[in-house]
């Protein structure tokens, strides 16, 4: 009975906990592991399954296929115990380390330096509390960004023609995206070139292509291309969404870590 404890411990407890110890510790080795061992496990479940579609005479492409997906879930799914395993010793205030070994620190100086939370701090790090206010910031410019050019010309009377890409602009080794293009169209006889994104939404564009452009009627130079407004309306609820639910989740935070820093303070209960 005690081995049959000791194996269900290190199955769901101690071995979660000293994988989770292993991928926290910062090591580029530990990224490279977790990787070569997903797809060390796939293929070994890909060998299995192309044996068992030999013996079963089966196609041994589609079985092999099947047990890559098994090998593969299994040790992600180790993964996700880990983390879960992780989550529950941070409320606990037992680092994975201590869990995995079994050895709990002595001493004066026994607590470890390593930044788990131990019993008595605050539940919510205000390293947390920073990281979903940098996620608001940033996904919430998004969303003003695709908000503003989303924005239809209501108050101007505009017109559609098409244009040509004549140029395409690489981005910069410092710069994101895919770069941009000059789109070059004509209005009552007089040619015009605007600069703008060279992916807009789901189109990427190229030397030749024909692209929709709109127009104000009264000033042909100002357009703007149709793709990229159409993207930017279907990208606006989405930015939303997710600037709103990372400053929900940080105000949840916050207010955890508030409410920590007010208990270990000894303002509650005496």
């Amino acid at each position: 009975m005690g081995r049959v404890r000791a194996m269900l411990s290190w199955g769901f407890v101690r071995g979660p906990a000293a994988t989770y110890a292993f991928l926290g510790s910062g090591s580029t080795l530990a990224s490279f592991a977790s990787v070569a061992a997903i797809a060390l496990s796939a293929a070994l479940g890909a060998a299995v399954g192309a044996l068992v579609g030999v013996v079963t005479r089966n196609s041994v492409g589609d079985v092999a296929g099947v047990g890559a997906l098994i090998g593969g879930g299994l040790l992600v799914a180790w993964l996700v115990l880990s983390l879960v395993v992780g989550a529950v010793l941070w409320v606990r205030g037992v680092s994975p380390a201590e869990t995995a070994t079994g050895e709990k620190p002595t001493g004066r100086h026994a607590a470890p330096s390593d930044g788990w939370r131990r019993r008595g701090e605050p539940l919510v790090p205000v390293s947390l509390v920073l990281f979903f206010a940098l996620m608001t910031l940033a996904f919430g410019s998004l969303w003003v960004h695709a908000r503003q050019v989303s924005q239809p010309w209501d108050d101007r009377l505009t017109a559609t023609t098409n244009g040509t890409v004549v140029t395409v602009h690489e981005p910069a080794w410092w710069e994101k995206g895919s770069g941009s293009v000059d789109i070059r169209y004509s209005v009552a006889g007089a040619d015009y070139v605007i600069e703008t994104g060279r992916d807009p939404g789901e189109h990427v564009l190229a030397v030749g292509e024909v692209v929709p452009i709109q127009y104000v009627a009264t000033g042909p130079a100002d357009a703007r291309c149709v793709w990229t407004v159409e993207s930017a309306r279907s990208d606006v609820t989405f930015w939303f969404w997710l600037s709103a639910g990372c400053a929900f989740l940080g105000l949840l935070s916050l207010i955890g870590f508030l409410g920590g820093r007010w208990r270990s303070s000894g303002r509650l209960g005496g």
